[in-house]
């Protein structure tokens, strides 16, 4: 799902819960009309957000992802500041358990390449190019991340030199 849908998703969500929590009386009525009525989604977030028909943290938590997700729709301000470049929707696709997550190239940005995160059993692999590294260009990079929790480890090969290991760091920055 793109970020636009899952932020449509989460707003209408939040709605949902606003309508639920909505009594019969006049007032809440007319603030429910008033968000359909709204002309853009930032202005309909507003008026649930200054309202009591949703509960504060519930709201708060949808509002802040919806602005994760899609700035520009739901940002504060009436007038979003373009971002410098326009970034393309990054695809995700689904592979049994894995997912890839596909970003396009972006010379502007120093990005030469598309980048691709691949992310199965704990595991996050992001693969780009970078366009220099030193006097080198047009250098493969590859970043590994354990996103499991706890202690534990971490075995890497690059190239068939041999496994080398890589302990996880203990939460919250404990000393294993």
């Amino acid at each position: 799902m793109n970020p636009k849908a899952t932020a449509r998703s989460l707003y209408e969500a939040l709605l949902a819960e606003a309508e639920q929590w909505a009594c019969d009386d006049a007032e809440d009525q007319e603030l429910l009309d008033a968000i359909n009525r709204a002309p853009t989604p930032h202005d309909k977030l507003a008026l649930v957000q200054n309202s009591s028909l949703a509960p504060s943290h519930l709201s708060s938590a949808i509002t802040d992802a919806l602005l994760a997700l899609d700035p520009a729709t739901y940002s504060p301000s009436p007038q979003p500041i373009p971002p410098k470049f326009a970034i393309a929707d990054p695809e995700l696709h689904q592979i049994r358990n894995a997912s890839i997550t596909v970003v396009d190239a972006s010379p502007e940005d120093n990005t030469p390449s598309d980048v691709y995160e691949i992310q199965v059993h704990g595991v996050s692999v992001l693969i780009r190019r970078r366009a220099r590294w030193g006097l080198v260009t047009d250098v493969p990079y590859v970043h590994i991340e354990d996103q499991n929790d706890g202690t534990g480890l971490l075995l890497v090969e690059v190239n068939n030199g041999g496994e080398h290991q890589h302990p996880r760091p203990a939460p919250h920055g404990a000393s294993a």
